[in-house]
């Protein structure tokens, strides 16, 4: 739980983030990914990030891929990734809170 709760909380969001949004969302547009700015994405990439960030969390897809959605919003509007950044981090917060408080594990 000491290195878990931490990992879950503050690298996996910015790893994921990166990955899903800061990478993937643009990489959908155009192969030179760097030159897409994230409010140019549009809807089907968004929507594609999405559904692969949802498929990477097993059975946990249905949420993640909404939240992936609500991320990749944050993203699109913003024109930033530290949003969906600390966005994502509450949400494993809560999501841990979740586990080990009221010993949820299924959601871990």
């Amino acid at each position: 739980m000491l290195a878990r709760i931490p990992a879950s909380v503050l690298i996996v969001p910015i790893a994921e983030e990166l990955a899903y949004r800061g990478y993937l969302l643009r990489r959908l547009v155009s192969r030179d990914f760097t030159a897409v700015s994230f409010e140019a994405s549009g809807a089907w990439p968004l929507l594609a990030s999405a559904v692969v960030f949802g498929a990477a969390h097993g059975t946990m897809w249905p949420p993640a891929a909404i939240a992936g959605l609500a991320y990749g919003l944050l993203v699109i509007r913003t024109g930033r990734i530290g949003e969906a950044v600390c966005a994502h981090a509450a949400t494993n917060g809560l999501i841990a809170a979740a586990a080990v408080l009221g010993n949820r594990w299924e959601l871990w």
